[in-house]
C-alpha cells in the first residue's frame, strides 16, 4: 500500500485509521423515550509509522480507550476502516482475524484485573502460545521463562498467582503475555496509571527497551502528559471523540496550536519549586457525547471561540511541517490528514 500523504510527507504506516466511528446505543431516561446514541469515537483519522510511538492523550471519557480497542477490533466499530500493514482488518473473516491477532496485542490499564486470578503466571503467559502455536511442554516452558526474564521476572514467579505479585510485577506479566506471539504492534492502554511513580519509571524504561530490541510499534494511551512526553515520538490530542491536534512531541509541547492542548499542557505541575506556568482555565463541563455541540466540539469551553466555531467543523491546518491542528483560528494551509477512503460498508449501530 502506498503510504498516507500527511502534511506533504509520505510514510509507510503500519497502522492507518480512516474515518473511524463508534456509536453506542444507550437506554433513554424514561420508559418510552428513544435510546440515545453515544458518539464515543467520531470520524477519527490517524496513522502510526513502523517503529514509532504515537501518544494518544485527552481527558477521561474522551474516547481514547474505545479508539484503541476499535483499532484491534476488540469492539466492532460502527463505520470506517482500520488498515494494518495495508489490510483492512474490519473486513476479515473470523479465521483471518485470528491469524492477524498474533501481530496486534494490548496491555490493559489495570494489571491485576487483566490477569485471571485462577491461573498461575506460567499459564497466563502460556495461554496465547497454546491458542496459536503447537509446542511441546518443554518448548512451552522454555518460551515462557525467556519471556519472563525479558521483562525482569524469573522462574520463581512461575507458580505464583496474580494476587501474590505486586502491581508492577503483574504489569510485567501482562507485557510478557502480550509479547508471547512476537507481535509488531502494541496498544498500551494507560499501562502505568495504576502504579506507583517509581514503578511507573521502571515499566516505561522496560517498554522503551523492548521497543528498541524488538522493533515494536506502540499506540500509547494516557492522560498523563509527562509520561507521554517521555516515551512518544508523536502525539495526537483527543477531545469528545475527535482528534484536535497531532504532531511531533516537541512541536506539540513547545508550540501547541489548539486551545484545548494549551489547557492540558498548562495543567502539568512544574518540578521546580515556585515555578509558574501559564494556565488556561476552561469554563463549564465537557458536553455529553450523546448530544455533542455543532461545529467545533470545543467551542462551548474555548475562550477564543468565534461565531464560525459554532457553525462549521474546523478544517485540519498545517501550522508546521507535520504539525496539524483542527481549529478555525489556526494559521496555516488546509490539509487532508489521511488518504481519501474507498466506499465502505456501513456497520450496524450498536
Amino acid at each position: 500500500m502506498k503510504g498516507a500523504t500527511v502534511a506533504g510527507r509520505v510514510d509507510e504506516p503500519l497502522v492507518q485509521v480512516r474515518s473511524l466511528a463508534k456509536l453506542f446505543r444507550a437506554r433513554g431516561d424514561w420508559l418510552f423515550t428513544r435510546p440515545r446514541l453515544i458518539r464515543a469515537v467520531d470520524r477519527v483519522d490517524l496513522w502510526i509509522a513502523r517503529g514509532e510511538v504515537l501518544g494518544l492523550v485527552g481527558e477521561s471519557g474522551c474516547g481514547k480507550t474505545t479508539l484503541g480497542r476499535c483499532i484491534l477490533r476488540l469492539i466492532e466499530p460502527t463505520d470506517g476502516e482500520v488498515l494494518f500493514d495495508g489490510q483492512d482488518i474490519l473486513r476479515l473473516s473470523r479465521s483471518d482475524l485470528q491469524r492477524i491477532r498474533r501481530e496486534m496485542q494490548i496491555v490493559f490499564q489495570n494489571p491485576l484485573a487483566s490477569l485471571s486470578p485462577r491461573f498461575h503466571v506460567f499459564d497466563i503467559v502460556a495461554e496465547p502460545l497454546r491458542t496459536h502455536l503447537r509446542l511441546s511442554r518443554a518448548e512451552e516452558r522454555e518460551r515462557v521463562l525467556a519471556l519472563l526474564e525479558m521483562v525482569g521476572l524469573g522462574a520463581q514467579h512461575l507458580a505464583r498467582y496474580p494476587h501474590e505479585l505486586s502491581g508492577g510485577q503483574c504489569q510485567r506479566v501482562a507485557i510478557a503475555r502480550a509479547l508471547s506471539l512476537e507481535p509488531r504492534f502494541l496498544v498500551l492502554d494507560e499501562p502505568t496509571s495504576a502504579l506507583d511513580v517509581s514503578v511507573q519509571a521502571q515499566i516505561l524504561n522496560l517498554l522503551a527497551e523492548l521497543k528498541e530490541q524488538r522493533g515494536l510499534t506502540y499506540l500509547f494511551i494516557s492522560h498523563d502528559l509527562r509520561v507521554v512526553h517521555h516515551i512518544s515520538d508523536r502525539i495526537a490530542v483527543m477531545y469528545l471523540g475527535r482528534l484536535v491536534e497531532s504532531g511531533h512531541v516537541e512541536q506539540v509541547f513547545d508550540r501547541p496550536g489548539h486551545p484545548y492542548t494549551r489547557a492540558l499542557l498548562g495543567s502539568i505541575p512544574l518540578p521546580v519549586p515556585g515555578g509558574r506556568r501559564e494556565r488556561l482555565l476552561l469554563p463549564g463541563q465537557v458536553p455529553s457525547p450523546a448530544n455533542p455541540p455543532p461545529g467545533c466540539r470545543f467551542h462551548t469551553r474555548c475562550p477564543e471561540a468565534r461565531p464560525l466555531c459554532q457553525q462549521a467543523d474546523p478544517p485540519w491546518r498545517e501550522i508546521d511541517v507535520g504539525h496539524l491542528v483542527a481549529c478555525h483560528l489556526a494559521e496555516g494551509k488546509e490539509v487532508v490528514p489521511a488518504e481519501p477512503i474507498a466506499p465502505r460498508v456501513s456497520r450496524k449501530e450498536v
